[in-house]
């Protein structure tokens, strides 16, 4: 949800906000703390990192009600937490799950949009769903050199894998989705996960991060110009990042035949994310004997979430569970 670079805009004065902007653009309802009251539908909030050295007062983002994007963050996350909704109907023994990951540029999160509406309509179909709120770049990466995006939601693959016996989870239908740049973070986390280790101390450790299957919405795939989109990069990587550190996040680079398969949905109305995004990534899975499906729809623009009204892009959750029922992700009663 970024402000496009000339070169790909229809007409300039009809520009997409970001969501940074829209943070003071839009009409808002006021501000509220991260942990002030459940989203609807949502059961619980955990943290990634029970441990991490956070102090309490900085624990809390501030979410503004916007009128185009619903809830989006305010301000730097510094603690990184997962919204859990529970299947909202009877679900099998055991069911699939899924860790969704807003977008916003890599300088906020579509916490409503791109985190809650579809958690709700996923769990309404028998997925328990955790939206992660997943700490947000500052135009550099950390000392340790991994994007703190990219560390956040491995942590959360891991975290759910490991508690999916509470959950009824089949710990082997664990995906990932990412609308937006957090379809780069969903992304990442299908080309760079990490094995378990069955000696660590930590129950999450002793599994894989590696998503058993990935749904990405508009996804910010690449880092590589000229298809890029700028401001997401110096965002992630700062404003000098290298060829080999642009080549490692961009998800199309790194896909191999133990990447996850993949549903792929974008809109050809969408004039901020270049479509080679998405079908380059779509091409880099074929080539590499990983099942994929890349659902092209004629309108609905940039960040649509759900579906925009009145567009076929309406049709993606739909066409995704089918897909998923067909891969074995979902139950073949799941959707109806």
């Amino acid at each position: 949800m970024r402000i496009p670079s000339r070169r790909y805009m229809i007409n300039p004065l009809r520009r997409v906000i970001t969501l940074a902007a829209t943070a003071t653009l839009l009409l808002a309802a006021g501000h509220r703390g991260w942990s002030a009251s459940l989203p609807m539908g949502a059961s619980a909030i955990i943290p990634v990192w029970p441990r991490l050295d956070v102090p309490a007062d900085e624990r809390h983002t501030t979410l503004k009600n916007t009128v185009a994007y619903g809830r989006v963050t305010v301000g730097p996350i510094r603690w990184p937490e997962l919204t859990v909704f529970r299947p909202t109907k009877q679900a099998a023994a055991t069911h699939g799950a899924i860790v969704i990951c807003p977008g916003g540029g890599y300088t906020g999160e579509a916490m409503s949009l791109e985190g809650f509406r579809p958690a709700r309509w996923f769990a309404r179909r028998g997925f328990t769903c955790f939206v992660l709120r997943y700490r947000l770049p500052l135009r550099m990466l950390p000392k340790k050199g991994v994007a703190w995006p990219l560390v956040d939601v491995r942590e959360a693959v891991r975290l759910v894998r490991s508690k999916a016996e509470k959950w009824h989870i089949n710990p082997a239908d664990i995906g990932v989705m990412g609308f937006s740049a957090g379809g780069s973070v969903a992304a990442l986390a299908g080309v760079h996960w990490q094995p378990g280790n069955p000696s660590a101390v930590s129950p999450a450790r002793r599994v894989s991060s590696r998503p058993d299957f990935m749904v990405l919405v508009y996804p910010v795939i690449t880092m590589m110009r000229p298809y890029d989109l700028p401001g997401c990069t110096r965002q992630l990587l700062g404003p000098h990042a290298g060829l080999n550190l642009r080549r490692y996040y961009s998800a199309e680079q790194n896909v191999s035949a133990g990447t996850p398969p993949a549903y792929i949905a974008f809109a050809k109305s969408d004039k901020i994310v270049p479509h080679q995004n998405e079908r380059e990534f779509y091409a880099a899975l074929r080539r590499n004997g990983v099942p994929a499906m890349l659902d092209e729809f004629k309108h609905g623009r940039h960040a649509f979430g759900l579906g925009r009204p009145g567009t076929d892009s309406v049709l993606w959750p739909h066409r995704c569970m089918v897909w998923l029922r067909q891969h074995g992700f979902a139950p073949p009663s799941a959707g109806r």
